[in-house]
């Protein structure tokens, strides 16, 4: 609301602004077509257009100065926001990578394969077993296989308990 009222009084501002430039240049113009005498009686009518106009475009100039002060604000702002997201943005790489650097020393730690490394990471997730088979075009047995190997080594009876090895310690404790 308070930016419309901004708004409609800089329209009417420079409506007024305008006006009294068209008024001047409509005297000048009259001028010109008028005897010497009408000029001389009017000289205080001119001097007065002229200094509402002066008034006008000093005022123009001060509106000018404060909006790209209020601006600036906006920007400096703008620009601390920027920051405040960049800074949580790197925290959560930061626990994203340690997250995952957890996942590959916990494979290495049960002398998982490449391939069922492979498979854990797409078993991690959530693809089912056919999902897995059609991505890495292999049969279906094949890839059974290779996620019971990946469970026995990790101790872990099936899919939800091997997943929930890895999200578990993520989560806060119970009450």
């Amino acid at each position: 609301m308070k930016f419309l009222l901004q708004q409609e009084k800089r329209f009417y501002f420079f409506a007024f602004f305008i006006l009294f430039m068209i008024f001047w240049i409509l005297e000048d113009i009259l001028s010109l077509y008028l005897n010497a005498h009408w000029l001389h009686y009017s000289q205080t009518y001119f001097t007065f257009m002229e200094a509402i106009i002066a008034v006008f475009s000093i005022a123009g100039v001060y509106f000018l100065f404060k909006e790209l002060k209020d601006n600036k604000h906006d920007i400096d702002s703008a620009k601390e926001v920027i920051e405040s997201l960049k800074s949580k943005n790197q925290k959560l790489n930061d626990i994203n990578l340690g997250f995952w650097n957890s996942i590959q020393d916990q494979f290495k730690s049960w002398s998982l394969t490449q391939t069922e490394k492979d498979i854990a990471i797409l078993l991690l997730r959530g693809l089912s077993n056919q999902q897995i088979a059609a991505i890495r075009g292999k049969s279906l047995k094949t890839v059974e296989n290779q996620a019971f190997s990946i469970y026995q080594k990790s101790g872990t009876t099936g899919k939800l308990e091997f997943i929930a090895f890895f999200i578990s310690p993520l989560l806060p404790e119970e009450d």
